[in-house]
């Protein structure tokens, strides 16, 4: 077990859904800025080391990669709200460009032989309004999407001029059982089992956008093959496309419920600027996934009852 995989920023979703796959043949370092937290989120996967790292430092950050010398790092520090950026768009920019840059750097600077693996996403497209390929014009509206194109802008430039073995992977809407609950899926979620329990009503804020709700394992199987491949950049996405309006009516129909009867339009939770329509094209879809629509949102519920 020679093989050490680095997750940055490992405590979301799929830094947690990453190390339950890699831990059971590679070591597995993870940073984070909270080594409590981070404990109790991990305690149940072995063969994980935390580490603390501060992403802005670049003298932590070439401590870090001396010392361990990973095989890979996965970068998946940063703050992961379109909505939050708007509020704070300088901690947005610091952590999802500055930290990717200041890896980069290092790895450069040092000649580290290792694969660096950025998470991009599809926000860094704007409202296309058509299916999205690699060669799609890139036009975020957000602070959170300008600062994912700017980190994969960086992360390919040292990829085509300094032949680093860099990797985009462009990441379409995913859920897990570790997404907070306050992002749109589990908040629908919550909303039916809320319905169920207490009768009560839940405000939501714009429910006519359509997204490719994936599942978090299913993206980071596919992640791990597209990584065994020379570098590149790569969608993941399953190409299955729902409203929200949509992965409401499959929520409440878990209770045998109609959501019209306990939803309302809270007008706090709209966006000054929204992307309402986002595609992966076809070609470039992932087959394999099974789980998305109905079978993600039930899923979902059974956990969120269950736990």
């Amino acid at each position: 077990m020679n093989s050490i995989s680095m997750i940055v920023g490992g405590t979301g979703q799929f830094g947690i859904s990453l190390a339950k796959k890699l831990y059971k043949t590679n070591r597995v370092i993870i940073t984070t800025r909270s080594i409590k937290k981070s404990k109790n989120k991990l305690k149940k996967i072995k063969n994980v080391k935390i580490v603390k790292l501060n992403i802005l430092k670049k003298i932590e950050i070439k401590k870090l990669l001396l010392e361990f010398k990973p095989k890979e790092i996965f970068y998946f520090a940063g703050q992961s709200s379109p909505a939050l950026s708007f509020k704070n768009p300088k901690d947005t920019y610091l952590s999802n460009f500055i930290g990717c840059k200041n890896f980069l750097e290092v790895i450069f600077s040092n000649n580290l032989k290792c694969k660096f693996i950025n998470s991009s996403s599809c926000d860094i497209y704007g409202n296309v309004g058509r299916s999205i390929n690699l060669k799609t014009k890139k036009n975020p509206i957000s602070p959170y999407g300008k600062s994912k194109l700017a980190s994969f802008n960086i992360t390919k430039k040292f990829r085509e001029k300094n032949n680093l073995s860099t990797y985009n992977a462009i990441i379409f809407n995913t859920e897990s059982i570790y997404r907070n609950r306050s992002f749109l899926i589990p908040k629908i979620c919550m909303s039916a089992i809320m319905a169920y329990k207490m009768k009560k009503k839940t405000g939501f804020g714009n429910l006519n956008v359509s997204r490719e709700w994936n599942w978090c394992p299913e993206q980071c199987d596919a992640m791990i093959k597209f990584i065994k491949k020379k570098p590149r950049d790569f969608i993941l996405s399953n190409g299955k496309i729902f409203s929200a309006l949509k992965m409401l009516e499959f929520a409440f129909s878990y209770f045998n419920l109609d959501y019209r009867k306990y939803i309302f339009l809270d007008k706090k939770y709209l966006r000054k600027k929204d992307i309402n329509y986002i595609k992966s094209d076809p070609k470039l879809s992932l087959k394999k996934n099974k789980i998305y629509g109905k079978k993600l949102i039930y899923r979902l519920i059974n956990h969120y009852l269950n736990s």
